[in-house]
């Protein structure tokens, strides 16, 4: 049997997996990713790439080309809430399209609070579009060796390293691939899971699902609403919601089964002109099924083994949280295997990855199922939607309240970007008080733990586009003598930090100290209005040398 070499083994090659290449690669950690599938899956599933998503490929320089590869940017960003599409319009949402960001300061004064909390909204791009665009930036990267048509088979591991068995699957032939760490991208059903012991926990089941992918050219002429991102049907008959990947040809509609039926008893063509109401042009591209979950794995690693995305947690896509969160948990992982590789991480580092991902995971889930519960609950209503009875007049009005309350499926910027690590052991707190977690609502705060905030620094330049690749010290005061001190101390340790100064005075004031460490997955680690005095005690507390918090 054949055997390679790799720092990083890499099991799953779909958004999740494909980001987390793209990461290391970026940090020029050598990889050998691998997919089971013969290749990429053409059937879009998620369908929105969050604000916080497109902040890490804006690092990479992918960002624009997934803005291209979805609804246009001057499309109309509509919500319908609607009995079905020959009856009644009940609930809208109207929100600016994203063309409308001027991406600098003045996005505040005309768009509001909201357009000022990152440089995106959500970019409507199918996962897809998206995993088509990370696959040619992963396949850019010289140190980063990506094959389909292969599958990880079984694995064991010491304290030196993990050792996989790999099936080509056109072959049939094994190899033996030693790495120093197993990263587990490898879904819902993930093997890694299971053969690490890992119990899930929460709610299976939600619900199943059928997902038909389509094109109707004559789509927008079958019905009186206008063009929109998103189509709720809410007609028991006709339940779950249509998604647009264009200008209004091509979609998704993914309907809720039935007690009793199967997802391959259903006609997809009769489906979707039955939910349109009418006859037209219709061309079936794919068909899939799916199950709706809110689980979480009770652990996320064991030794150099680590769960990344659905193998950690499965979600429903109410929200949009599911690839987005796997996105993150990437990210989170990637910088910290690069420590460890490079040696400059300490010895407790990597066991901050559950500490940090493990709450967000259960928070994300928590609250995907909690928008696809409001929403089903609006699903099981037949005719009443549409009749002008008084009774039911004053019955649409009492839904259309409900409705209100579900602007989170749509507005999520609180969920996406609001997220923080409260109980870190590789966060120093300063003791400040912690803003509340809204789904909706994000507050901008640098306090350790939390993302750090964006602001425009010149039109089209972001705060974050200044940071560097590691952590960060962003000075908003001229580099003094204990800066100085802090980066020799930092350059002893081999712990890489760079130092930038900022006199943005709408900076300093979002961020509120003097002195602010960023950490390589652009999250607040420590701030203060002093340089510490013994800087080797916060650089062992950052790079998790120390017990602390443990």
């Amino acid at each position: 049997m054949m055997s390679k070499q790799k720092s990083v083994l890499i099991c799953g090659g779909g958004a999740v997996g494909l980001s987390l290449a793209a990461e290391l690669g970026w940090r020029g950690i050598d990889c050998l990713a691998i997919e089971q599938a013969d290749r990429l899956n053409q059937h879009p599933r998620a369908n929105a790439v969050a604000n916080r998503t497109m902040e890490y490929y804006r690092r990479w320089g992918i960002d624009e080309k997934i803005v291209k590869a979805g609804v246009p940017p001057d499309h109309p960003a509509d919500y319908y809430w609607i009995s079905r599409f020959q009856g009644k319009l009940l609930y809208k949402v109207s929100l600016p399209p994203a063309k409308k960001m001027d991406k600098d300061k003045s996005d505040f004064h005309r768009l509001g609070e909201e357009y000022t909390w990152s440089p995106y909204l959500k970019t409507i791009t199918g996962q897809n579009e998206v995993e088509a665009i990370l696959h040619e930036y992963v396949g850019s990267l010289d140190c980063i060796d990506f094959h389909f048509s292969k599958r990880l088979i079984d694995f064991t591991q010491d304290e030196k390293g993990v050792s996989c068995i790999v099936e080509d699957l056109t072959s049939g032939e094994h190899e033996e691939v030693c790495c120093k760490y197993l990263l587990a991208c490898d879904g819902g059903k993930s093997i890694v899971r299971e053969k690490l012991g890992f119990k899930l926990s929460g709610r299976a089941e939600l619900a199943q699902f059928v997902s038909f992918y389509f094109r109707a050219p004559n789509f927008m002429n079958c019905h009186k609403f206008g063009p929109a991102n998103i189509y709720f049907p809410l007609h028991h008959d006709h339940a779950g919601f249509i998604l647009n990947w264009d200008v209004g040809t091509t979609f998704t509609y993914h309907r809720i089964l039935k007690n009793g039926e199967t997802w391959d008893q259903i006609d997809p063509i009769k489906a979707i002109q039955d939910v349109l109401g009418v006859e037209t042009n219709i061309e079936l591209i794919s068909t899939q099924p799916w199950s709706a979950h809110a689980l979480v794995s009770e652990k996320y690693h064991k030794g150099r083994v680590f769960l990344v995305g659905d193998a950690a947690h499965l979600f429903t896509p109410t929200g949009g949280f599911g690839m987005n969160t796997g996105v993150s948990d990437a990210i989170d992982i990637a910088w910290k295997v690069e420590a460890a590789i490079r040696g400059w991480g300490g010895r407790y580092l990597l066991d901050s990855y559950f500490k940090e991902r493990y709450a967000i995971g259960v928070r994300n889930t928590l609250e995907a199922a909690h928008c696809f519960d409001e929403l089903k609950n609006v699903m099981k209503y037949g005719d009443e939607l549409e009749s002008d009875d008084q009774s039911n007049r004053d019955f649409q009005d009492s839904l259309r309240k409900k409705l209100e309350d579900q602007l989170k499926l749509i507005s999520s910027s609180g969920t996406l970007l609001g997220y923080r690590y409260g109980n870190s052991n590789i966060v120093i707190p300063d003791g400040t008080k912690e803003p509340v977690d809204d789904p909706r609502r994000y507050t901008p705060t640098a306090r350790p733990g939390h993302r750090a905030p964006h602001v425009w620094l010149e039109k089209g330049v972001s705060l974050l586009d200044r940071l560097g690749p590691h952590f960060t010290l962003l000075c908003f005061v001229s580099i003094d003598h204990g800066v100085r001190s802090f980066k020799k101390s930092a350059d002893h340790l081999k712990f890489p930090i760079k130092i930038l100064a900022i006199t943005d005075s709408d900076a300093f004031n979002l961020y509120e100290s003097k002195y602010v460490i960023i950490r390589p997955d652009l999250m607040v680690a420590w701030r203060g209005q002093l340089m510490p005095e013994n800087p080797v005690e916060i650089i062992d507390r950052l790079r998790g040398a120390n017990r602390t918090g443990c």
